[in-house]
């Protein structure tokens, strides 16, 4: 049995401004390999967390860039091409011990990288399409916002302004973050660091069309 779960004593950690830039996407890369190496998983939750000491993969070069991007059908906006450049998913993928409940720990990815999860990724998209009926044409079209996954089952929405964060597990959709920025910082840290500069506000959530129209669910 895993007797890797402990948790000492952090110091607080403070981030610069969450403006999806390379500068604070290195900003994290440091301070989330520091946070891991003092954290473990905790042992009463359901659901994957990540493992302690992992690292990030080194960022894609330009060329391993436009590749992933072929392979996705589209150019990246910048702030997943920032976050792409500066870390490629991590050296350990996330642990579910299922509460301590005897039942044998599973491993995924959580972050996902490229092309190790190339099919994983393609996968969760067209999962996502196909829980609400939306083909390649409408995207293409413009009738429904491009997604990517960069954490888990939260989506990036790709050709939106700001490109904000929605999570997204089949047809259960919610408004979850305003950047890849706030998403990171929040899922990494658990609060410990300067929390209210990374606070998304639904209330003030851009307009996203067809994801969070109510009206898509409508078959007449």
């Amino acid at each position: 049995m895993f007797n890797l779960f402990k948790k000492k004593k952090l110091d607080w950690v403070h981030l610069p401004a969450p403006d999806d830039s390379i500068l604070f996407f290195e900003a994290i890369k440091q301070k989330s390999e520091y946070y891991w190496a003092e954290t473990t998983p905790n042992p009463s939750i359901y659901g994957c967390q990540q493992q302690g000491n992992s690292q990030w993969k080194p960022g894609l070069t330009d060329n391993e860039l436009k590749d992933f991007e072929m392979a996705i059908g589209y150019e990246f906006p910048l702030p997943l091409k920032n976050f792409y450049k500066t870390m490629n998913g991590l050296t350990k993928p996330g642990i579910n011990v299922f509460g301590s409940d005897g039942t044998k720990p599973t491993f995924k990815s959580l972050y996902y990288s490229y092309p190790d999860d190339l099919p994983v990724i393609e996968e969760l998209i067209n999962w996502i399409y196909e829980e609400n009926k939306v083909n390649a044409s409408m995207v293409k079209q413009g009738i429904v916002p491009a997604i990517f996954p960069v954490y888990q089952h939260r989506f990036m929405l790709t050709n939106s302004v700001d490109n904000p964060i929605l999570s997204m597990h089949g047809a259960d959709i919610i408004y979850w973050s305003d950047s890849l920025s706030k998403l990171l910082a929040n899922e990494i840290f658990d609060a410990n660091f300067n929390i209210h500069d990374f606070e998304s506000n639904p209330i003030n959530q851009p307009e996203i069309k067809f994801w969070l129209d109510e009206k898509q669910y409508d078959e007449n």
